[in-house]
């Protein structure tokens, strides 16, 4: 039987498809994996998904679209299979399903559930989410648990620290920049202003680089000589604290119950990217610099929280910077976190309890094979 996975972000690649694939993967199913388009795309999604996710085919963002219109793949489907969606918008996966006459489930991460009609089951993280879904009388629910919580997987602190050879004693600071591109350029140069900052502290530097950004692409950085440990994921334990932006990576630190302060930079909003009719209005040559500002300072005041332990939990564990983020300020914030033992103590419980427990793959695939 085949197994189509449906998702769009480096976000959703590495938090829900990761975990997912791997169980259906572990009952030998074929898994084939969709990737449909998506306007914060790194633009690395395929070659992600065939090193790093248990998936037998990957069909690129191009070829979906072609394949909707008639165009043929370089493989062929079974008659039998099941398509869940895992990220994006939820009228691709009613599409493919459709297209290849498979039912279709939906774990969903957003507030945001159409074409109920077009699947089975929804799969939703919390009791939260079902509250709210159920007052918009959203039919066929199930708690599963929260997929990112089962798809991270970090070395121990002291394998981290033995591994950067970084002793007991020293305050390490993880640094995250994001996974596109447009995010690195936009980040680092403010993260090594606060870094220098940090530094005068006697703090390491580690800047945990995103699976989906290669190690070449930040050389320039490594030359500047601010940040001490360039490091994947995996080493994220060995920090005493984060800094990072909105985004998956924040529900990955809570899992590690590493105590985290998130910026939402409002520095050079004219280079984030725009969502759907957005996007076309923000690239209007006369004004979109003005259109991009105003929609995110929209953004800034209409969202209570960014950081995913935060929304999770309805209350603020992690410190939110927006704005116009100062370094000097950004940096004063940190050291005087660090300083404070049982405020960081505190932080971290409540991040690991904000993301709840392991399972929620194991209760999604049990649940999609026991109704086939």
């Amino acid at each position: 039987m085949n197994i189509v996975l449906i998702a769009n972000s480096p976000g959703e690649l590495s938090a829900l498809v990761k975990p997912l694939a791997k169980r259906f993967k572990e009952k030998s199913f074929r898994i084939i994996l969709f990737i449909t388009p998506c306007q914060y795309a790194s633009g690395k999604e395929v070659e992600f998904a065939k090193k790093h996710l248990a998936v037998d085919e990957v069909v690129s963002a191009e070829d979906y679209k072609k394949w909707l219109l008639g165009t043929s793949l370089p493989f062929s489907f079974d008659p039998e299979g099941i398509c869940v969606f895992l990220g994006g918008d939820l009228l691709h996966a009613a599409l493919i399903a459709k297209k290849l006459n498979y039912p279709s489930y939906a774990y969903i991460a957003g507030k945001q559930i159409n074409w109920t009609n077009a699947f089975k089951k929804f799969y939703l993280p919390d009791q939260n989410m079902l509250a709210f879904f159920q007052k918009k009388k959203v039919p066929n629910l199930l708690v599963s648990g929260d997929l990112m919580v089962d798809s991270f997987e970090a070395l121990s602190r002291e394998e981290a620290r033995e591994k950067w050879h970084i002793s007991p004693e020293i305050k390490v600071v993880a640094l995250l920049a994001g996974s596109r591109k447009w995010e690195i350029d936009f980040m680092l140069p403010l993260y090594e202003k606060i870094g220098k900052i940090l530094k005068k502290e006697n703090i390491t530097l580690m800047l945990v680089v995103s699976p989906f950004i290669s190690m070449e692409e930040i050389t320039k950085y490594k030359e500047h000589q601010i940040f001490d440990v360039f490091a994947y994921q995996d080493s994220l334990p060995a920090a005493d604290l984060a800094l990072t932006i909105p985004g998956t990576n924040t529900a990955n630190i809570a899992v590690l119950g590493i105590p985290m302060l998130l910026v939402f930079p409002l520095n050079n909003p004219e280079v984030i990217p725009l969502e759907g009719t957005m996007h076309y209005i923000g690239s209007i040559p006369i004004v979109k610099f003005a259109i991009k500002r105003l929609f995110a300072w929209w953004i800034n005041k209409t969202t209570k929280y960014f950081a995913l332990p935060n929304i999770k939990a309805n209350k603020k564990i992690v410190p939110e910077i927006r704005g116009k983020v100062k370094p000097k300020n950004t940096a004063r914030a940190i050291i005087n976190l660090l300083k404070d033992k049982n405020r960081l103590f505190e932080m971290s419980q409540l991040l690991k309890e904000s993301m709840g427990n392991h399972g929620a793959a194991d209760v999604i695939v049990k649940d999609i094979l026991n109704a086939k």
